[in-house]
């Protein structure tokens, strides 16, 4: 317990204090391939998740501790796709079976899986390799990407949970590429459409799980690029404008935040910035009739997590590496860290600690965020009312009014940009993946000969 003036607050010293089941408060997952040891000893401290990508996978590969696997498969006739996708399954599974003894049936995170980035265009191909997938372990989300256009990604979820069921298995969606809020409402809605279409064919959709991944760290540094050209432009608005670095991430998941209380917990809505069209404040409502109803047909149904990705800080040195963590605490919120910063958690709980409060809700520190100012910065978050602040909708409506609009963009072209780079990326590095891969086997076959 800390007194900070006349606020008395309980502290979290460990993972395990800030995420109480019964409560459903934030639970945490590492992100990325980690050593054995590594991660029991994670799952051992609290963590109950992992998600992973081909990129992370590729780390593996260049330890050079999958070279024996990859000969021998080689050897069998396999392709360079089919044995970097074997290799793949093998690691996931390997890390869903660590979980298993680590977190309860209905309590996890599952080990999140990509499906392959270079067909997220073919639906069907996806929806194939989902099923696929996700009958390697019960303890694997598999990743459905954002990709197309709102009326395909909708439909593609649904499919893809109801092939699943059709083939006597529940598909654990983990939806990614969500970078608006707009993308996050239309994925809600296909994964209703899912529980409601497995429903009408007779299923019990209960044992599904399910986490909405929002990306959070490139709309910073994608808007602080903003603010710096606008900086240079409008020379006179230098100093306000500093004050929105490092902001409109957390700003925008708040937001989004709401939105998830909004459609499973039917609380009001509050948009004072303005960020959604009349018909999607109409959506948000009938989302949540949808929810009521398969809440009352199934009461153990759980929420679909919205889970905070790349939440790794872009600007270390810069900003607190906790920059999407400490302001971001709250029932049913999941949040994915690289390892390091997972770390620097771990040692801000043991040597400070973390008021015990859902900080999702609370206003931002209103303050320059710079490298002289990371300490104040925590300080400010964990010790609301210590320092000027300003409220999620007051910071989304300044971007908007001094730095979206001046730079002839706007908050959803922005994040319909960025979802569009990151399915590029995911691509090119799946492509780079495979490449890779059958580098590694002509130096191999070539050394054996």
């Amino acid at each position: 317990m800390r007194t900070k003036g006349m606020i008395v607050m309980m502290l979290a010293r460990t993972l395990r204090d800030l995420y109480d089941p019964e409560q459903e408060g934030t639970a945490f997952a590492i992100d990325g391939f980690v050593p054995d040891e590594v991660l029991r000893a994670w799952l051992g401290k609290g963590v109950i998740g992992q998600t992973s990508n081909q990129t992370l996978f590729l780390q593996r590969l260049q330890e050079g501790a999958l070279d024996d696997t990859i000969l021998r498969l080689h050897q069998q006739g396999l392709s360079p796709a089919d044995i970097f996708n074997c290799l793949y399954d093998a690691e996931v599974t390997k890390s869903a079976e660590a979980l298993a003894r680590w977190a309860s049936d209905e309590d996890h995170l599952g080990v999140s899986r990509e499906t392959d980035a270079l067909r997220a265009n073919d639906p069907e191909a996806v929806i194939s390799e989902a099923v696929q997938i996700q009958r390697l372990s019960p303890r694997i989300f598999v990743k459905l990407a954002n990709v197309g256009t709102p009326e395909q990604v909708r439909a593609m979820i649904a499919a893809a949970m109801v092939r699943a069921f059709q083939e006597g298995i529940r598909l654990n969606p983990n939806i990614t590429l969500v970078f608006g809020a707009h993308h996050y409402l239309n994925t809600v809605a296909g994964y209703l459409d899912g529980l409601m279409a497995i429903t009408d064919l007779g299923g019990d959709p209960t044992a599904i799980r399910s986490v909405n991944s929002l990306f959070i760290s490139r709309l910073d540094v994608a808007t602080d690029e903003l603010i710096e050209r606008q900086q240079q432009s409008n020379p006179t608005q230098h100093d306000d404008l500093e004050m929105l670095k490092g902001k409109a991430g957390i700003a925008h998941a708040k937001f989004v935040y709401r939105l998830f209380r909004a459609i499973f917990f039917g609380e009001p809505l509050k948009d004072a910035s303005g960020l959604l069209t009349d018909d999607e404040r109409q959506r948000v409502a009938e989302l949540n009739e949808r929810w009521c109803w398969l809440k009352g047909r199934f009461p153990r149904l759980k929420v679909q997590r919205l889970l905070l990705a790349s939440t790794g800080n872009k600007k270390p040195g810069v900003y607190s590496e906790l920059l999407y963590v400490l302001p971001l605490l709250g029932p049913h919120l999941a949040n994915t860290l690289p390892l390091k910063t997972l770390e620097a958690l771990e040692r801000f709980l043991s040597e400070r600690g973390i008021p015990k409060r859902a900080t999702i809700w609370e206003p931002l520190p209103w303050m320059v965020q710079n490298s002289g100012t990371i300490r104040a910065w925590e300080e400010a978050v964990i010790y609301i009312g210590s320092t000027p602040a300003k409220s999620p909708d007051e910071v989304l409506r300044l971007l908007h009014e001094q730095v979206y609009a001046p730079q002839g963009t706007s908050l959803r072209r922005l994040t319909d940009e960025l979802r569009d780079k990151g399915a590029e990326a995911f691509a090119r590095d799946q492509r780079r993946a495979y490449e890779l891969f059958a580098e590694r086997i002509a130096t191999l076959t070539s050394a054996q000969r």
